[in-house]
């Protein structure tokens, strides 16, 4: 099985086009027994994210349409939005 991801060095995962991120093995493929949503990542994950890889990650996401809920309470629909909740 082919899976297309964006590789992101500097936190040693990948995501994959429906925003599911997975660790990456020693041999540079996704460890696919491992995934969890993007947006349950852990702070600690987040905050080693690149500025490089976070602008990448930003493009990936919007180039996939991929979308989060919008039911939260206190979320306006904004990454700065979501940040904040």
């Amino acid at each position: 099985m082919s899976l297309k991801v964006l590789v992101l060095e500097s936190v040693g995962s990948c995501i994959d086009k429906d925003g599911i991120v997975y660790p990456m093995n020693t041999d540079n493929t996704p460890d696919t027994n491992c995934g969890v949503d993007w947006i349950d990542t852990s702070d600690e994950w987040s905050e080693s994210v690149s500025e490089e890889d976070a602008g990448l990650l930003d493009d990936w996401l919007l180039e996939n349409n991929y979308s989060v809920r919008t039911d939260m309470p206190g979320f306006e629909g904004t990454w700065e939005a979501l940040e904040a909740i």
